[in-house]
């Protein structure tokens, strides 16, 4: 917890990239962000003779944080490996917030991805071309997904959205079946080396939400967090199994292994998982149930699942270029460039 909001300030990992912020809808009064990360190098005048030129591939990417927390550009949960990709291929990072539960429903985190999805195909370019005066185009036709643990099940699902515009899928130890015991029963499990929250935390957040929203008259909206509650919160909701409990009956759209029964496909580009086997947050469980699954329905699929020691977040100390990532991503990447 301590180590999640002392490096919470540092922004350093961001430093070879210019960053566009702006808001991409509005809920009420609330404006949801966008941040649009793009390598100095593409619009530095004194280094474009080193920069590949034409439009620049795009990585669309979610952030994690168990759809409770976090927020687009939160260091801890930005693996470093994924802007060092960027930079191996001059890449444009597009990396959206969504509204956060409790206060909202996985359906509207569901709904914003995809109008997410619709403003990137129409203001993003004229976004790049004002901002940078032409030297930054974004590439839509190449587009990859990725994202770790919430942001994982994010790509996952936005991958079953747009099977035949997104060209390949990376999810490091995402959530797959929100039904699964771990995440639902509301029964006790330890996560990492946390003291245990009480079991209450989340009921007792939404009960003020809830009165400041009766004296406010209207909702409450969160779309980036990352203060010491809020993490409270979300390992609360871990260490009791509750979050699947925000996860409604019908319809199936929150549910992967069901839109994939209800014959759902991901793009033949592949799909790469990573996951650690020691995960406490995530289960590396989900990620063997998404790979029997697809056995079953789409054996075809180029799926690959790299299981490694390691706990949630085991990959925020990798490099791209360690041979183990390297390896994994050259389907995927190649797929995403081709």
């Amino acid at each position: 917890m301590e180590n999640l909001t002392m490096d919470a300030t540092d922004m350093s990992r961001f430093d070879a990239f210019s960053i566009i912020s702006v808001g991409y809808k509005t809920v009420g009064d609330h404006t949801i962000t966008v941040d649009v990360l793009y390598p100095k190098t593409l619009n530095d005048s004194t280094q474009q003779h080193k920069s590949p030129s034409g439009p620049r591939p795009v990585l669309l990417r979610y952030h994690g944080g168990g759809l409770i927390a976090g927020y687009s550009l939160f260091p801890p949960f930005f693996s470093p490996w994924y802007l060092e990709l960027a930079q191996e291929y001059s890449a444009v990072i597009v990396s959206p917030n969504y509204r956060l539960l409790p206060e909202s429903s996985v359906l509207d985190v569901l709904e914003d991805v995809e109008d997410h999805w619709h403003w990137m195909h129409k203001s993003l370019p004229a976004l790049l071309q004002r901002e940078t005066k032409g030297t930054v185009e974004a590439d839509l036709r190449r587009i990859m997904t990725v994202g770790d643990s919430a942001g994982g099940y994010l790509s996952l699902q936005m991958a079953l959205n747009h099977p035949d515009e997104i060209r390949s899928v990376n999810a490091v130890y995402p959530m797959v079946n929100p039904r699964a015991t771990y995440f639902s029963s509301g029964q006790e499990r330890p996560v990492f080396n946390l003291p245990t929250y009480p079991p209450d935390t989340v009921r007792l957040h939404l009960d003020r939400i809830r009165r400041q929203e009766a004296v406010m008259q209207k909702p409450v909206i969160v779309s980036a967090a990352a203060d010491a509650e809020r993490f409270r919160l979300m390992f609360a909701a871990c260490q009791h199994s509750q979050l699947g409990q925000n996860f409604p009956e019908a319809p199936i759209t929150p549910y992967l292994l069901e839109r994939l029964d209800a014959g759902a496909r991901f793009p033949r580009g592949g799909v790469l998982i990573l996951h650690g086997r020691d995960d406490s947050v995530a289960p590396l469980t989900e990620s063997y149930a998404l790979q029997g699954k697809l056995a079953q329905v789409d054996p075809d699929l180029n799926f690959r699942l790299v299981v490694r020691d390691g706990e949630h977040g085991f990959d925020h100390h990798a490099n791209l270029h360690d041979d183990w990532i390297w390896d994994a991503i050259q389907d995927i990447v190649r797929s995403w460039l081709v």
